[in-house]
């Protein structure tokens, strides 16, 4: 008797486990498509048994993770290198043709080199100010009156309007500390940062909350409460 109960046990975990392995697909499956991603996400469905959180159509929590991402204006495109996030709470209809998540928390990370081509120039991290806050750096070279002038231009990276970045704090100094550059020059410098950058379009709809700057790239992390998760 004991045998029989421990096999019946066993093949309950078993069918438990090949259900959210299919889930995990059918999941990510909808998620591709209603995000409009360009490639599968993986997806994993958290919590244990599987089963009775699809009898009571409400999941506990379910993590997912991408690459590839594409947001931004149609004239500035930028390509998401990492993009995770964990859904909590969510309910669906006992048809699944509606899924909603009490609450997403998501980071997107772009890199440098991703950056560098959006602005246009190299862009590369320039440590941290005073308050801790990372800042990116620029090095070019100007033609001046026939005269080639080298310099650099740092700034610091904020959110403005929840989708979007804005550069502050620009900093401008010669590659020669001994010159001091004329306004136009400190001007044609600045204006590297000078356009905001739109990353409208993030996955789940997301509303940017901070910006990290550090060695390995921007990450922006991002939230949402009462997401839709089909379309």
């Amino acid at each position: 008797m004991l045998a029989l109960v421990i096999v019946l046990a066993v093949l309950l975990v078993v069918i438990d486990r090949v259900a959210v392995y299919i889930a995990d697909r059918a999941a990510a499956d909808q998620i591709k498509n209603s995000q409009h991603l360009s490639s599968r996400p993986t997806v994993r469905i958290e919590g244990f048994p599987f089963l009775t959180q699809v009898l009571g159509s409400r999941y506990r929590a379910v993590s997912v993770k991408a690459s590839g991402v594409t947001v931004g204006d149609s004239d500035r495109m930028v390509t998401i290198r990492d993009f995770d996030a964990r859904l909590t709470g969510i309910d669906t209809t006992r048809d699944f043709s509606r899924a909603t998540a009490d609450t997403v928390r998501g980071t997107a990370t772009v890199s440098y080199p991703e950056l560098s081509r959006v602005i246009g120039v190299p862009l590369n991290y320039d440590g941290a100010n005073a308050s801790g806050a990372g800042r990116l750096v620029a090095t070019e070279t100007l033609g001046v009156l026939g005269a080639s002038v080298s310099g650099s231009v740092s700034a610091q990276v904020d959110v403005v309007g929840g989708d979007r970045l804005q550069f502050s704090s620009v900093r401008v100094s010669a590659a020669d500390a001994g010159i001091s550059l004329p306004q136009t020059v400190t001007d044609q410098f600045a204006s590297v940062f000078s356009r905001q950058l739109s990353l409208k379009g993030l996955p789940l709809g997301l509303t940017i909350e901070r910006i990290v700057v550090s060695r390995t790239g921007v990450s922006i992390v991002a939230a949402g409460t009462d997401v839709p998760l089909n379309g």
